[in-house]
Formats: C-alpha cells, sequence, structure tokens
C-alpha cells in the first residue's frame, strides 16, 4: 500500500541529474559533486604576472584606490591620488608590512603618508600618501 509520506518523500528528493564525472569547461567540479555537495564553493583566485600586480591587489583590500607604477626598472611607487586625507596609521602600518614581507625595500626619503592640497582646488593635490620602493 503507497502511503502518504511515501509520495512526498518521492517528489521532494532532489534529482542530480546525470552522474557526469567530467569538469565542463572552466569549471572547477563536476556536476555531480556540484548537486550532491552543498558546500562546495567555488572561488577566483587572480593570478598575477608580477609581483607588484599581487601587491597592488592585497594593498586594495587594505585601502581602496591605490595604483602602483613603476618608475624605473625595479623601482616602484604606490600612491593613493584620490585620496583626500592621509591614511589611518593601522592602514599605513599594514600597507608598509606588506610591501616588506612581499621583499620590498621602501624609500624612506621619498614615502610620505601626508595629504597636501593644491592652492587652486580644481587642480590634483600637490602630494598625496605615496609608497616608494623596490623589489628584490
Amino acid at each position: 500500500m503507497v502511503k502518504l509520506k511515501d509520495l512526498i518523500k518521492e517528489y521532494t528528493e532532489v534529482n542530480t541529474g546525470p552522474k557526469r564525472w567530467f569538469k565542463a569547461v572552466g569549471d572547477k567540479y563536476t556536476e555531480y559533486e556540484k548537486a550532491t555537495n552543498k558546500d562546495l564553493k567555488e572561488v577566483d583566485i587572480p593570478e598575477f604576472s608580477t609581483k607588484a600586480e599581487s601587491i597592488e591587489y592585497e594593498m586594495n583590500k587594505i585601502q581602496k584606490g591605490v595604483r602602483i607604477s613603476e618608475r624605473e626598472p625595479g623601482r616602484f611607487r604606490a600612491q593613493w591620488s584620490y585620496t583626500r586625507r592621509p591614511l589611518s596609521p593601522a592602514d599605513w602600518k599594514a600597507s608598509l608590512k606588506l610591501v616588506i614581507d612581499a621583499g620590498g625595500k621602501i624609500d624612506k626619503d621619498w614615502t610620505r603618508n601626508d595629504y597636501e592640497a593644491n592652492y587652486d582646488r580644481e587642480e590634483p593635490p600637490e602630494w598625496v600618501p605615496s609608497i616608494y620602493f623596490t623589489l628584490r
């Protein structure tokens, strides 16, 4: 005899579809793994061609708006161009530590956490928080 609870159970079960064991292009998991294990998460981890790009990515996590440019071969500048104030001490120390941990040597003569507005407010500021460093 068919009971009502058996009918409900039959219609509430998740249909996993075909058990494809291959991975579609660009997928991390197979269709079967995705359907049967809800704890799987695909995380996009960016790949960087240079160490400076990875430093810029990590600095943007600390404080948005940083751009790193190569001034000379091996010498870089990290600059917060659109910041209208100095960085907080915690963000500044974290950014310096990030460069040092990546194998960089900071140029203390040029590195400053200052903001100096231009006399003419329509022009860009005279100085923004900047870190000058070299990578080994």
